[in-house]
């Protein structure tokens, strides 16, 4: 075997430590990957002795210890991953030696979710002329984004993620190739409330993905996000302090799949443009300030999965339009003001999560809520639905959870709550519910939560 190139152990179950006399049985090497295995102790650095390796592959193990300094002797490298996202993962410290950053041929380096530290802005004079692709979240690098990331003119991936701190550079412009950037779970700001380093990004014509979530950017959302690439197809702006209203010209991106800016502090309306996103499958505004009715645009979203509106200003009707998006399947109105829902809204037969807690809505429960086979879970709480509970809900066998409390619910417990099998949480508290307790809940086996307090119930506790 002495004359192997191409070695792949990947996604097994191997363990132990890697053979240190690995490269000197299989000196012509180029291709190495032990990912997804259980792997442990340090990388040998005689591994670093296979002198004609390109691609290397330690992720997800569980090695430990600080990346060899010797892995410049592997001139002929192109891909380095050293990432890890098991929950036992691999433990890498240190800092990252800078003799990696002398492989000129370098085009992919992972080593995400590690406990790399040290500050990358003080490397300087670095070209990597030819990389691609730089993966560095959920280490503990400090300090500012390294500048060293602006000549890699190939770079087309880089995630920074739970890093880096200070301004957001316009230099990002510059990266011609960019498709993907994340930048969330830092401590990164803007340098004018513009948000000036989204103008830049406009510049970058193959962008796809665009994450800066959970950074404390205090601005407000620009027009120019209308001139991104039009083949963007995530932009997530979520818990980022930006204010003002959501941009008309974000429906000139009609590529965007994904669109997450929750907890921040957009107000006005909901924009119309919004309908022009055919290909939308996640839309997400929750936490913020939003007024006004929710637009009929919306029901031009064919494909939409999940649409999370919650605690907002929102108030009137949901639209009766609703009814025609079969593609949803969470739907999150709760912490609102609206007022009623429409019956064709009971037509969702694939519906999964139905969250519209806290708002205004009046009147029975009705019985097309047996419609919904497949529904998880229904939370009605904090609202004024009177009348009795339709007993068609024990058709829901797939529901996990129900809460009906603090509304004006009269009558009986159903008897035929024991057909909701896969129940684990019940609330039914706060209401003015009579008569006994149904003994058939003892036959909910996965239930886990009850909360029966105070409405008007009798007789004995079901064991």
């Amino acid at each position: 075997m002495s004359s192997l190139q191409y070695l792949d152990f990947s996604f097994n179950r191997l363990s132990g430590e890697i053979p240190p006399y690995i490269c000197s049985n299989l000196p012509f090497l180029e291709y190495l990957s032990l990912s997804g295995n259980m792997f442990h102790g340090g990388i040998p650095s005689t591994l670093l002795n296979c002198t004609y390796l390109q691609i290397l592959g330690l992720s997800y193990n569980d090695f430990s210890g600080a990346i060899p300094r010797e892995i410049e002797n592997l001139t002929k490298l192109k891909e380095l991953y050293l990432g890890i996202n098991r929950l036992h993962g691999n433990k890498l410290v240190g800092i990252v030696p800078i003799t990696i950053f002398n492989l000129l041929t370098l085009k992919v380096f992972d080593v995400d979710n590690n406990y790399v530290l040290g500050r990358l802005s003080s490397i300087v004079d670095v070209r990597f002329p030819n990389l691609e692709e730089l993966y560095l979240w959920g280490n503990n690098f400090s300090g500012t984004i390294p500048h060293f990331i602006f000549n890699a003119s190939k770079l087309s991936i880089l995630t920074l993620a739970t890093n880096s701190s200070g301004f957001i550079p316009s230099t990002f412009g510059n990266l011609k190739n960019l498709k993907e950037l994340s930048l969330s779970d830092n401590y990164l700001t803007s340098s004018t409330p513009e948000l000036s380093f989204l103008s830049s990004l406009s510049n970058c014509k193959c962008l796809k993905k665009l994450d800066v979530s959970r950074n404390p950017l205090d601005g407000f959302l620009p027009r120019v996000v209308g001139n991104f690439s039009q083949s963007l197809e995530f932009i997530w702006m979520s818990d980022c302090n930006i204010s003002g209203g959501i941009s008309e010209e974000i429906g000139n991106l009609t590529d965007l799949i994904s669109i997450d800016l929750g907890g921040n502090k957009l107000n006005g309306s909901i924009s119309i443009t919004l309908g022009k996103l055919q290909k939308l499958q996640f839309l997400s505004f929750r936490g913020n300030e939003l007024e006004g009715s929710i637009p009929n645009v919306l029901c031009h979203l064919a494909v939409l999965f999940q649409l999370d509106l919650r605690g907002n200003k929102l108030s009137g009707s949901i639209p009766t339009c609703f009814g025609n998006l079969t593609a949803l399947r969470n739907l999150h109105l709760d912490s609102n003001e609206l007022t009623s829902i429409p019956s064709i809204l009971w037509n969702l037969k694939d519906i999964l999560y139905l969250d519209f807690w806290s708002n205004l809505f009046v009147g029975p429960l009705p019985s097309k809520i047996g419609n919904l086979k497949v529904l998880t879970r229904i939370d009605f709480s904090r609202n004024n639905l009177l009348g009795d509970i339709p007993t068609t809900i024990q058709g829901l066998k797939s529901l996990q959870f129900l809460s009906l409390g603090h509304n004006r619910l009269q009558g009986s417990i159903p008897n035929s709550f024991d057909d909701l099998v896969s129940l684990e949480s019940l609330d039914l508290s706060n209401n003015n519910l009579s008569e006994i307790i149904p003994l058939s809940l003892e036959k909910l086996l996965y239930l886990k939560y009850l909360n029966l307090s105070f409405n008007r119930l009798e007789g004995e506790i079901p064991r």
